[in-house]
C-alpha cells in the first residue's frame, strides 16, 4: 500500500512538472510584442510630458486600448496571461522597468516645466522603448525558467 501511495505521489509530481514545462513552452512572446509595447509606452511618456490636454487624453486612450489588444493577443496565442507584478521572482524584471518609466517621465517633465526643454521627453521616450524591450525579454526568460523549476 505504501509503495502504491508513493508511486502515485511521484506520478502526480511528474504530471505537475510536465504541466509547468508545457506552460513555459507556451509562454513564448511573439517577436513583435515588446517593440509594440515599447512604442506605446514611449508615446505615452512623451505625450504626458510635453503634450497638451487633447493629446494627453487621446494618447492615454490609445495607450490603454493598445495594452488591451496586446494582452488579448498574448492570451490568445499562449492561452494565459501573467501579470508582470505578481509573477514571483520574474517580477524583479518588472520593478526596474517601472523605475525607468516613472523616473524618465518625472525627469523629462521637470526639464519641460522648469526649463522649457522638450528634447528630454524624446530621450526619455527612447530610453523607455529600449527598457521595455530589454526588461520585457528578461522577464520572459525568467518566467519560463521559474515555471520549469521544481516545486
Amino acid at each position: 500500500m505504501e509503495n502504491q501511495s508513493a508511486r502515485e505521489a511521484q506520478e502526480a509530481l511528474t504530471a505537475i512538472a510536465s504541466a509547468r514545462s508545457n506552460a513555459a513552452e507556451r509562454l513564448t512572446t511573439p517577436w513583435w510584442y515588446h517593440p509594440v509595447l515599447g512604442l506605446l509606452a514611449a508615446m505615452f511618456v512623451v505625450t504626458i510630458t510635453i503634450g497638451g490636454t487633447v493629446a494627453i487624453i487621446a494618447v492615454t486612450v490609445v495607450y490603454f486600448l493598445g495594452l488591451g489588444v496586446l494582452m488579448g493577443a498574448y492570451k490568445k496565442k499562449t492561452g494565459m496571461w501573467i501579470n508582470g507584478l505578481t509573477a514571483g521572482k520574474a517580477s524583479w524584471w518588472t520593478l526596474p522597468l517601472l523605475v525607468v518609466v516613472v523616473g524618465g517621465m518625472a525627469g523629462a517633465y521637470y526639464f519641460h516645466a522648469e526649463k522649457g526643454l522638450d528634447w528630454p521627453a524624446w530621450v526619455a521616450g527612447i530610453v523607455v522603448f529600449v527598457a521595455v524591450n530589454v526588461f520585457g525579454r528578461g522577464f520572459d526568460v525568467a518566467l519560463r525558467k521559474q515555471l520549469r523549476e521544481k516545486l
